[in-house]
């Protein structure tokens, strides 16, 4: 107010506008004067942005070109060629293609035309590149999977689809993909850590498999000479989606004399003193195959790790080695690992180990 006493006296109604009017005039003149706000005036109270347009524009067009692209993937459909409902519930869809390529722990966006012509979802792919089909699993959580449960359902010969029972279907899906993940890299690492938090293991399952190719085929020289597998649920149930994936896995490595490959570490981090589970891992202690997830040779691990210990204690066993961290849950545990990781190359530096750790994070 002082400044304008001093310009215009007792400030009335008119003096105010004047004042306004005079402001708003030194503010145009100054901008236009400005280098850095490329910016016409046409006028007073109307800006004509020169250049705005391309700012506008080319983020449109290239969104559009996205949009475009999507669309036409629905004229090469996926062929749902069988389905499995595995305890969750989760139902996986398995796929072909034609000119199908991918690579492992990468994922698509899926179309159903029979629900939505404008929804694309979001799936990690469970299948392996070395297989003549592409796979995915689905969740029951939400409308869109609900619905898409019962139209599996109704295409099947029997109305439905059960463990282990094939299912004929018809029901062709929209496939956008494959994209690419952190996980692209895992092969780059002699040695890599696997953590996958619930539903969060869906790419290591693909990846998983493809490694259990490789070694069958006779292909030792792909750049992984040792995996540890972090597989992190809060539910007993949840180890069920994958079980019977990763158990293939397991058995098949021992059966190639390749055990040394893989080392799975299964977490319950949460249990509300369910009696029956815990006596039923009581009387299955010394069973070969583990009482929660019947994984052979694997034991559940109760409560949550210590990942500062558990990183150096893997750093050295593995001197001198870069080793890969792979994550895929939530963001708040992410956190925790990549805090974990920098801790632990501080305590290997000091031990003069030579081991690194490099951390890769995919969250939902």
């Amino acid at each position: 107010s002082s400044g304008i006493n001093a310009e215009y006296g007792d400030a009335d109604g008119d003096d105010w506008c004047n004042y306004l009017c005079d402001t708003y005039d030194k503010a145009v003149t100054q901008v236009k004067n400005t280098d850095i706000c490329d910016v016409e005036f046409a006028g007073p109270g109307y800006v004509n942005y020169s250049k705005s347009y391309w700012w506008v524009g080319v983020p449109l067009i290239i969104y559009t070109i996205d949009r475009i692209v999507r669309w036409s993937r629905r004229f090469n459909p996926a062929v749902v060629y069988k389905a499995i409902e595995h305890p969750g519930p989760c139902l996986e869809l398995r796929m072909r293609k034609k000119g199908w390529k991918q690579q492992a722990g990468q994922y698509v966006f899926l179309q159903c035309s029979e629900l939505s012509l404008f929804e694309w979802h979001p799936f990690t792919l469970t299948s392996a590149p070395e297989e003549n089909y592409l796979s995915v699993h689905i969740r029951k959580a939400g409308d869109w999977t609900g619905s898409l449960f019962k139209t599996v359902a109704k295409h099947a010969k029997d109305k439905t689809t059960r463990e282990g029972k094939k299912a004929e279907l018809n029901l062709q899906i929209a496939v956008d993909g494959p994209y690419g993940t952190p996980s692209d890299d895992i092969f780059k690492y002699k040695t890599t850590v696997l953590i996958g938090a619930g539903v969060g293991v869906t790419p290591y399952a693909s990846i998983l498999k493809s490694v259990w190719y490789k070694l069958k085929s006779g292909n030792f020289d792909f750049g992984v000479k040792k995996i540890y597998f972090y597989w992190l649920c809060s539910d007993a149930s949840v180890f069920g989606w994958f079980t019977s994936v990763i158990r293939e896995v397991v058995i098949e490595l021992k059966e190639l004399e390749c055990s040394q490959y893989l080392e799975v570490r299964p977490h319950l981090t949460r249990f509300n003193n369910d009696k029956d589970m815990m006596e039923n891992v009581a009387m299955n202690m010394d069973s070969e195959e583990d009482a929660i997830t019947t994984l052979p040779g694997v034991k559940t691990r109760f409560g949550r790790p210590n990942w500062f210990k558990d990183f150096v204690d893997i750093g050295e066993k593995n001197p001198s080695t870069d080793i890969g961290v792979f994550f895929c849950g939530p963001a708040i545990l992410s956190e925790t690992l990549d805090k974990s990781c920098s801790l632990a190359n501080a305590q290997l530096e000091e031990n003069q180990t030579g081991s690194m750790f490099f951390y890769n994070k995919e969250n939902f």
